[in-house]
């Protein structure tokens, strides 16, 4: 004997209904079967919408009109295969379930009140339609399927709309189906049942499934299939996570699991009376019939990950009774959760603190405000003794739970899962923890739902992870840094992470696009896009959007920018620069960074301050981590001087060289921030600061690489015509220093008496003298790396090996926990 269930979906239109009908006939070639239709999908949905209607006196004429226009539309289709009569009585049985609908809401409107019986026995007609059309269509096969009526055997008593089936007396009333030469196709309306005097009783939302799993556990079924739209059990709901993928297998422990924290494709009370019997039930899609599904088992083989899926359930709120005078007094939990099974109000998930001064306990949204007011009334005396503070709820919320027989006993799935939540900068207001260990959950803002699940997803099996760019600055760094994400992306993807450039600014205008920005034309939709303030642009749409993994990337110079990254923070996004004028800035500033960065559990890194892409940073840090203690830090750390100070020594004159670093784009915006040694004092101020010095930029003895007499003021084109005015000069000191067997090189230290910058000559055989042609080398003389210092050399000028650093210091935010 094989059940198989059809959802709403899989009888949705006569094509699908077809198909049903092949799958049921193939089936029945191997075993006899029980069919178990839902009504056509949307169909339970406008009944409940009539009733709703007619009790507050609205008009349903169309609503029992499109009833019976869906249903006859169908019949119409399936005419040429049911032939005239068949069809004529098919029409004649949906105008009964018609008469008996339209009587059905004349009651309901006439008395201005649809009792729970009546709307149990309005909302079971889709079923009954359902079933009428797929008996004739598979009579008009010749399968002969046999109609069961559900009132008849599925015996059910309390609440008509949560009907409790009684199964051994349902196990009784199917006998004669399930002794041996008994029919061998059967078809059965699902969703509901009968009380003993035959009045329907529905099972809930959903309940075909259970009603399927009570046939059959009740006809010692060898397989329950559940035939639905999708290719079975996903690891998360793939509308919310695209990477989400259909398991091949599930424990009934875990698929329980699933279906009671959210999971759409199992009702769930379905597993319970299957696992009971030990039967085995698959879950498949009968729009792909070849695909082979998931399958329920008690021996489901141990996952290769330790989580086997993902669940959200929604529409939540937590209840929270607290107070003193709770410690310790036994009987509290009983009276809370008596209260609420007397205000018939199930409870969701349950956690209590240590101190046993708070219980809290999750409930349906819907129910939250009876349930506060049931708690009111069983606490009335200790609320009045003051015993008990303010019965709170908090609403809003969902419920986020990893499931897998894998997590038992296995060390570091809940610090996988909360550090994931923390990435996304996710607050839980909740945890619970199954005693089987093979599920925690979490309750946490309904809004940030999706977004969550997506990251713990990734983070749980691997899957790709967005990383969202929101890019500050399309100039030479900024533009180089596209082209890099363009060409990569294919790489970065098949290796799991998907990098969408979601927002690029100029100092004027700001396009956006959620799913990413098409870089092979990005210059075109920036230049179309609308005017905008860019920070405003960047918080706003990081709050409005709340994505996972926003990182702002700043490639401008703006000290604007720089100063706004706490508030960028605070919006939830990681800040990436190679802007040096936040780590360069006021100390108040600098510490305020750090410590927003870390309250906001957000990253900041900027290793191309120093560097551009050399390891300047991390290096300095790694040093300190393990304890080693840095005494002189000294090197030449300006690509671009080295580019320019490397061509005077060829004979080109200073000014010549500037405009060709300049052409190059290997200086910054204004030469002048090169030439004056700004740019060098800064980078010397942040290695400085790593080292844990509170200095100010004012502190770094400066020498500039111009004569001091020399008039650098003005507009950058008046600088750049009086430049030449200092050749003459500098090109004799280049000459009289090659004399002596010298070269001129702009060096920036930090020694225990202070931070320098300036011009110094130094030998031919010196380390420094052949570090030229955009190179930046840095020497680190510690306690451990003594005499003989650690050297870090490599280019250090151009857009290209900046991007690069910025690239790198993206990637490592996808690469590991928050520190």
């Amino acid at each position: 004997m094989r059940v198989m269930k059809f959802g709403g979906t899989s009888v949705g239109n006569a094509e699908r209904m077809r198909g049903v009908a092949d799958l049921a006939a193939a089936a029945r070639k191997q075993t006899r079967v029980m069919m178990v239709a839902s009504a056509v999908s949307g169909i339970t949905n406008l009944l409940l919408e009539a009733a709703r209607a007619a009790q507050e006196g609205q008009p349903v004429e169309s609503l029992h009109g499109r009833f019976e226009d869906v249903h006859r539309g169908i019949i119409r289709e399936l005419a040429p295969e049911l032939g005239e009569a068949r069809q004529r009585s098919l029409e004649e049985g949906l105008s009964t379930l018609a008469s008996e609908l339209r009587g059905l809401l004349q009651g309901v409107g006439l008395l201005r009140e649809c009792s729970p019986s009546v709307l149990a026995h309005l909302s079971g007609l889709g079923e009954r339609a359902a079933c009428l059309i797929l008996g004739a269509l598979m009579h008009a096969r010749g399968l002969e399927p046999h109609a069961v009526e559900p009132r008849d055997v599925i015996l059910c008593a309390g609440d008509p709309l949560q009907a409790t089936p009684l199964q051994e007396e349902t196990r009784a009333r199917f006998t004669p189906l399930r002794e041996a030469g008994g029919p061998g196709l059967m078809l059965m309306p699902g969703f509901f049942g009968g009380d003993t005097r035959g009045k329907t009783m529905c099972l809930g939302r959903g309940g075909s499934d259970y009603s399927a799993a009570l046939a059959a556990a009740a006809l010692d079924a060898e397989l329950l299939e559940i035939w639905t739209d999708v290719d079975g059990i996903f690891s998360a709901d793939p509308r919310l996570v695209p990477e989400a993928f259909p398991l091949p297998e599930v424990s009934f422990e875990e698929a329980m699991e699933l279906a009671y924290f959210g999971a759409k494709v199992l009702h769930p009370k379905t597993i319970a009376p299957a696992r009971e019997r030990g039967i085995p039930v698959r879950v498949c899609n009968s729009f792909r019939p070849d695909h082979p599904g998931t399958r329920v088992t008690d021996d489901a083989a141990p996952p290769e990950h330790p989580v086997r899926g993902l669940s959200f359930l929604p529409g939540i709120a937590l209840v929270n009774l607290g107070g003193a005078g709770l410690k310790g007094v036994p009987g509290t939990a009983a009276r809370v959760f008596e209260s609420m099974a007397l205000a018939n109000i199930s409870v969701v998930l349950i956690t209590q603190g240590s101190s046993e001064c708070s219980i809290s306990f999750c409930v349906q949204q819907a129910d939250a405000e009876r349930a506060v007011q049931a708690l009111e009334v069983a606490f009335e005396m200790e609320r009045a003794a003051g015993k008990v503070d303010t019965i709170e709820q908090q609403r809003g919320l969902a419920v986020l739970s990893i499931v897998g027989d894998g997590m038992r006993h296995r060390v570091g799935v809940a610090g996988t899962f909360f550090s994931a939540l923390a990435d996304v900068g996710c607050s839980i207001a909740a945890i619970a923890q199954g005693s089987s260990e093979r599920s925690i959950s979490a309750v946490i803002a309904e809004t940030d739902g999706p977004r969550a699940l997506a990251h713990v997803h990734g983070r749980c099996f691997g899957t790709t992870e967005v990383v969202e760019l929101l890019l500050a600055g399309v100039g030479s760094v900024g533009g180089e840094l596209l082209k890099q994400v363009h060409q990569q992306a294919p790489k970065l993807r098949a290796h799991g992470v998907d990098l969408r450039v979601c927002v690029i600014a100029n100092s004027k205008r700001v396009a956006t696009a959620s799913e990413g920005i098409p870089l092979e034309d990005w210059k075109q939709r920036l230049a179309a896009s609308s005017d905008g303030a860019p920070l405003d642009a960047f918080r706003d749409w990081a709050r409005a959007k709340r994505p996972g993994r926003p990182v702002f990337v700043d490639c401008t110079s703006s000290e604007d920018i720089a100063l706004a990254y706490p508030s960028l923070m605070e919006a939830g996004l990681h800040v990436v620069t190679a802007n040096k004028k936040a780590n360069a800035g006021q100390w108040s500033h600098y510490r305020k960074l750090r410590e927003t960065a870390s309250r906001h559990q957000r990253r900041f890194l900027y290793e191309t301050n120093v560097g551009a892409a050399l390891p300047v940073i991390d290096t300095l840090k790694n040093m300190l981590r393990t304890g080693d203690r840095v005494l002189r830090v000294e090197g030449i750390l300006s690509g671009s001087l080295s580019f320019i100070l490397g061509l005077t020594e060829e004979g080109v004159p200073l000014s010549q060289a500037v405009g060709t670093a300049m052409e190059k784009r290997f200086t910054e915006p204004d030469p002048r921030d090169d030439l004056h040694g700004t740019d060098v004092a800064r980078k010397v101020l942040i290695l400085a600061r790593e080292l844990g010095r509170q200095v100010e930029l004012e502190q770094v003895t400066l020498d500039s690489l111009l004569p001091s007499d020399f008039d650098a003021t003005g507009p950058l084109d008046d600088f750049l015509a009086r430049l030449p005015q200092v050749d003459a000069a500098f090109q004799r000191r280049v000459e009289t220093l090659r004399a002596e067997g010298k070269v001129l090189r702009y060096v920036g230290s930090v020694t225990e008496d202070g931070c320098f910058v300036g011009l110094v000559p130094v030998p031919l055989t010196h380390p420094l003298a052949a570090v030229k042609g955009g190179e930046n080398a840095l020497s680190f003389t510690s306690e451990r790396y003594s005499p003989t210092p650690l050297v870090i050399r490599g280019y250090g000028a151009g857009a290209a090996v900046t991007a690069a650093g910025v690239l790198a210091d993206v990637l490592r935010l996808v690469d590991g926990p928050l520190p």
